[in-house]
Formats: C-alpha cells, structure tokens, sequence
C-alpha cells in the first residue's frame, strides 16, 4: 500500500481530533474543515494531472454518499454531530476509478467503524467500570430493583428452561436475560462516570444537558443536538452548576478504521486465512 499525501493527511488530521475529543469531548471545526478541502482539493489536481475527469466524477459519487450516511447516522442518533461532520470529511479517501469500486469502499470503511468502535467502545466502558466500580456497583443495583425489569428477566428465566424442551426459546432467553442487564450497566454507567456538573460559564456548544434546566421563566431542554449559542447566552443567566453528561469520545475508533481501511487488503487476507 502506498503511503501517499491522504495517508499522512488522514493519519494526522484524525489523530489531532482523537486528541481533541478524549481531552475535551469535541472536535475542532477546522480540522473537519481541513480534511473536507484538502482531500477534495488532491481530487481535482490528480484528475488534472491524469487528464481525466473519472477521479472528479467518483468524488461526488464518494462525497454524496458520505453527506447520506453522514446524515442518517446523525438524525438516527448513532452519531454526534463532530463524529457526523468528520465521517463527511473522508469522502476523498473512497473515491476509485469505478462507481462500484467507490461504493465499495465506503461500505467496507463504514464496517470497519462499526467493529472498531463496538469494540473501542466495549473496552472504553470497562476502564470507566474499573475506574469507578463501587459507586456503579450501587448505581447497578439501585436501577435494577425497577419491577419491570425482573418481569423481564423472569420471563427470560422461563424461556431458558424452554429452550431444554426447543431450542428455538434460546433466542428470546438470551433477549430477556442480557436486555435488562445491559441496559441497567449502561445506565449505572453512565450516571456514575459520565455525569458531571459544570458553573455555567464553562459550558460548551454542543454539550448535553442531563435534564431540563429552566433559567426564570424560560427553559432550556436537554436534547440529542446538545447546546446551542443561544442556549449558552441563557444559561449563563443561571449562576449555579448544571449538569451534563459527557459522551463516549468516539473519534479514536474512527482512526482504528481508517487503519483497518487503509491496510484492507492485509486485514481481509487475515481474516479469510
């Protein structure tokens, strides 16, 4: 694999936004910035220098496929929206000479970031676990004494008997044991190790609010977009510490997968033996 201008552009702009979201949870505007025009700009010369419009063509095929996904993943809330403007901003890495070549790297970088960060994020959760396991210990058993739940894992206990009889009732017992459990962790998790309170005058653009939190006789609602200007010119009216709650920083899976992708060739001949 030749290690050429969008390597070493990739490789470095990816890192300093790893660097910006584990140490302060966002990603600097001109970084994404950077990525978009540059990788955009080495499209158009290459295309010029090899007189052929094939690279341009491809681009925008790469570019609207990245603004799609991009925006799926951000209205789906699977992203935030620094993890959104960054996935946009590589459009220029998957441009090939054909259209299915195009497509194919995208879906192929696409996979790669979901594997990378389900397991970024699995190991990210169990530092946080280690780091604070008495007080998501509490957390973990206060959560799970809500009734609903051991109905659930209950009718997840019933199913696991079944499944001695068909083993087709496996399914749903595993549905109705790990559902709950899982979902109790990530909770506990969360409230112990990823909620914190802010003064609001260190509050930032984008940040999430862990409730509403009214300011006289307006309110600010906690919501997937997180915090707006305006919103932060109000709160700033509120002398008193507001809580937030603080994201996984994802951006380091995303240079995992840019690893992976780039070396894709050596991963996937590994993987099929």
């Amino acid at each position: 694999m030749e290690f050429g201008f969008l390597f070493w552009l990739f490789l470095a702009g990816i890192g300093i936004a790893s660097f910006q979201d584990l140490k302060r949870r966002e990603v600097d505007n001109w970084v994404n910035l950077l990525l978009l025009f540059s990788g955009a700009g080495f499209l158009v010369f290459s295309a010029i220098f090899a007189s052929s419009a094939d690279l341009v063509i491809f681009g925008v095929v790469s570019f609207l496929s990245m603004f799609i996904l991009a925006n799926v993943f951000y209205y789906g809330r699977v992203f935030a929206g620094g993890d959104a403007k960054l996935l946009f901003a590589m459009f220029a890495l998957f441009a090939a000479g054909t259209f299915s070549a195009t497509l194919m790297n995208v879906g192929l970088f696409v996979l790669f970031l979901l594997i990378a960060g389900s397991v970024y994020g699995l190991i990210y959760s169990f530092v946080l676990l280690g780091r604070n396991f008495s007080g998501v210990k509490k957390e973990f058993q206060k959560q799970f004494k809500n009734v609903y739940l051991r109905y659930l894992v209950f009718a997840g206990v019933i199913f696991f008997a079944l499944s001695y009889v068909n083993w087709l009732f496996l399914l749903p017992a595993i549905f109705f044991l790990a559902g709950p459990v899982l979902f109790v962790f990530a909770k506990a998790l969360e409230r112990v190790a990823m909620v914190r309170m802010v003064g609001a005058g260190k509050l930032r653009e984008g940040d999430w609010l862990v409730e509403n939190v009214k300011v006289g006789r307006k309110v600010v609602a906690a919501g997937w977009e997180g915090l707006s200007k305006d919103d932060l010119k109000l709160l700033k009216k509120a002398k008193k510490k507001i809580k937030i709650k603080e994201g996984l920083p994802f951006v380091p899976a995303f240079l995992i997968a840019f690893l992976l992708w780039w070396f894709r060739d050596f991963v996937i001949g590994f993987v099929m033996g």
